[in-house]
């Protein structure tokens, strides 16, 4: 990219770069060293600035002042990339040029241009810039000696908006030309990690940018073996497989040496290239190999695999069943929901183990489970034979654990038992209502529009939610609008962000209602909110119907004040003895999300978390947890800023829970494998740093019995 066909445009852009540059590194080489020091007051003013995205009262002089001092100048530099401001980028790109500051200068460059990502077309100076940038990255990347830099400056290369196939290969070119000697000092690695992790992003967006070069493939499949024994090294590979798996090649795949790592990572991305084995035999000897791996990760995944590769071959499914890993027993459940060639013994194995129970409300050990076989056969068992499942789930309507209604809820939509998910569509529960409410719509569609229209006065969002996308369509608008304007009027004098996407889906029942002049007078009171995706909302759905609003929009301040904190944060997490028991410990990551780091140790403090659940489960990917509705739209608002760093979301690091950019509500996940792909998306705020083997054996409904910040 950027060598030839956009030189002319280009040429607009130089003296402007040009200019910045020298101006820029003028002013930072005679910057003397009188404001070394940091400026508590001036850090403050800094994080506070980028937390209100540059539009509070100073605008961007708080981070364009922190410019000028040494001690703050690469949070400065930071801060300006993830505000997302293409027009922002001039005042990073000088930074490239200062050896220090090299690697966050080209990680907040690439950051700025995100905001070009939604522009379907681009002018020419957008172009230009976008040439420019990528020109300063490779000259840079070319000239660095350092191969942690090298590194960073490769993953920032290919994040770069690309928009045709001869800009990714153009990328592609310099990444592999950056790779250095294959050898396994900890030096080169970091250089290696990220031009694989920089592929990786390029192969991620073949279908935009076209398919990866024979050259890059082969480079990945040389890094997906390399150094098999050496730890240091398990990063690399991991990439190169994550990267191979979605390029889309399908051939060629060293699975046998895959299968031969040391780290199970490695060992559970090499088992998902099986499928593409030819020979049978090869492919079951390989099959059975991972399912003799002593570790869970690699067990869950072959489960799930040998049910695509052997759809009806179910012998070795019933025998994970009981696998020593709950984990691991529960997706094998969960997976014998297809035709089996032994289908009496599944439906056997599945009415054990419903039979078996629990009835009522009981305690799960460390390694064992209490009420989750009983509700993923519920599930399965629907699926399986319909007839035999519904009497069951009848009978599970009224059970006291709440995740078993709402598994119950789930098989009865699967078979369409209109009596049981109306039952449930009343449930005390939201998390349970919801599930109902949109098995429901599936089911009979509007004849239950008036079980839709008592949900919207629920005082959970997610149920809300549910019951505004069912009401879509409606053919009785009379008894539906009035409700669906007083949910809105509800919600908005509630005053929080975090019910903006039941808002907005409301608002697109009103717009599709019409309601005249009556809608158009209330949906008025919603131009002074709290949320701008609202206000916006309202001002086209009252355009559209032709109103013209008496009053301005005004958004009401929700400004956060919690103070920032300095230095390490740890907090230990102790789980309930009635939910398997056991802490692990978390290290909040101050420098790189002070604001999320804030608001997180504040509620902590408030002992907001204590007796909160990891309502999500999500196996080999996340645990999700710290919603009050037990529910990933029920959190804690005002909404929390991301704070986007090169931290990767590596298996033991928390991030924060989003529905969108800049939509955090306090709830964490966990990453429980390397979620490259979230990198950049989600703001990671801590890792785990003790008790990893506790958070493996967390399941669904788990409770966090404390937490709190610890010396």
């Amino acid at each position: 990219m950027g060598t030839c066909s956009r030189s002319a445009r280009r040429a607009g852009w130089a003296p402007r770069f040009r200019w910045i540059l020298a101006v820029t590194t003028l002013f930072v080489a005679h910057d003397g060293g009188a404001q070394a020091a940091q400026d508590p007051a001036a850090r403050e003013a800094l994080i506070r600035t980028e937390d209100a995205r540059g539009n509070g009262p100073r605008g961007l002089t708080p981070i364009l002042d922190a410019l000028r001092n040494p001690a703050l100048r690469g949070q400065a530099i930071r801060a300006l990339g993830r505000l997302e401001r293409p027009e922002l980028v001039g005042q990073v790109l000088p930074f490239l040029f200062i050896p220090e500051l090299r690697a966050t200068a080209a990680e907040a460059a690439a950051q700025s241009l995100r905001g070009l990502t939604s522009r379907t077309v681009r002018s020419e100076a957008e172009g230009a810039l976008l040439d420019s940038v990528f020109g300063l990255l490779r000259d840079r990347a070319r000239a660095e000696t350092r191969h942690d830099v090298v590194g960073l400056l490769a993953r920032s290369l290919a994040r770069l908006p690309f928009t045709d196939s001869r800009q990714a290969r153009a990328a592609e070119g310099v990444l592999i030309a950056l790779a250095a000697p294959e050898t396994g000092s900890a030096e080169v690695l970091a250089r290696v990690d990220g031009v694989a992790h920089g592929l990786y992003t390029l192969v991620r967006a073949r279908r935009t940018l076209g398919e990866p070069s024979p050259a890059a493939v082969e480079w990945l499949r040389r890094a997906a073996v390399f150094a098999p024994h050496a730890g240091a090294a398990a990063p690399l590979r991991r990439v190169a497989w994550l990267a191979l798996h979605a390029s889309g090649v399908t051939t060629g795949f060293p699975v046998a040496a895959g299968l031969a790592d040391s780290d199970p990572q490695v060992r559970r991305l090499a088992l998902q290239a099986i499928p593409f084995v030819t020979d049978t035999g090869p492919r079951r000897a390989l099959l059975v190999r991972a399912s003799q791996d002593p570790e869970a990760m690699v067990r869950r995944d072959w489960v799930t695999l040998h049910r695509t590769v052997f759809p009806t071959d179910c012998a070795p499914l019933l025998r994970a069943t009981e696998d020593r890993s709950p984990g691991v027993a529960l997706t094998a459940i969960d997976v014998l929901n297809g035709p089996c060639a032994n289908r009496t013994e599944v439906v056997a194995t599945l009415r054990r183990y419903i039979d078996a129970g629990p009835t009522g409300v009981s305690a799960r050990a460390a390694n064992g489970v209490s009420w989750h076989r009983r509700a993923h056969a519920l599930v399965t068992l629907a699926r399986v034979e319909p007839r035999a499942a519904a009497p069951l789930l009848w009978n599970d309507t009224r059970h006291p654990v709440w995740q078993v209604r709402m598994y119950v809820a789930r098989g009865a939509a699967l078979i369409r038992d209109t009596a049981v998910l109306s039952r449930l569509a009343f449930d005390t529960v939201g998390s349970v209502r919801e599930v109902a409410i949109t098995g429901l719509a599936a089911s009979v569609g509007h004849l239950a529009d008036q079980v839709y229209v008592r949900a919207l006065s629920s005082p959970d969002y997610h149920v809300v939610l549910a019951a505004a996308r069912a009401l879509k369509g409606a053919p009785v608008v009379d008894s539906v609008l009035p409700a669906v304007l007083a949910a809105l009027e509800r919600l908005h004098r509630e005053r929080r962000q975090t019910s903006r996407d039941p808002r907005l889906e409301l608002l697109a029942r009103v717009e599709e209602m019409g309601g005249g002049q009556t809608a158009a007078s209330q949906l008025e009171l919603l131009l002074e909110d709290v949320d701008t995706e609202v206000i916006t909302r309202v001002l086209a759905v009252l355009g559209r119907q032709g109103a013209s609003p008496d009053r301005e929009a005004v958004v009401a301040s929700q400004r956060d004040t919690t103070p920032i904190p300095s230095g390490p944060v740890r907090v230990r997490v102790v789980m309930s003895l009635s939910t398997g028991g056991g802490s692990f410990d978390v290290l909040l990551d101050t420098e790189n999300a002070p604001v999320t780091v804030a608001r997180v140790a504040a509620l902590i403090r408030e002992r907001y978390y204590d007796g909160l659940m990891f309502h999500r489960v999500v196996p080999n990917f996340v645990l999700q947890g710290g919603s009050p509705g037990m529910n990933e739209y029920v959190g804690i608002g005002p909404f929390m800023r991301d704070e986007l760093s090169p931290a990767h979301h590596a298996r033991g690091t928390l991030g924060i829970s989003t529905r969108g950019r800049d939509t955090g509500d306090a709830q964490w996940f966990i990453n429980m494998v390397d979620n490259y792909r979230l990198d950049h998306e989600y703001t990671v705020f801590a890792r785990v740093v003790a008790g990893m083997d506790v958070v493996d054996r967390i399941l669904e409904g788990d409770v966090m019995e404390s937490v709190r910040i610890v010396q």
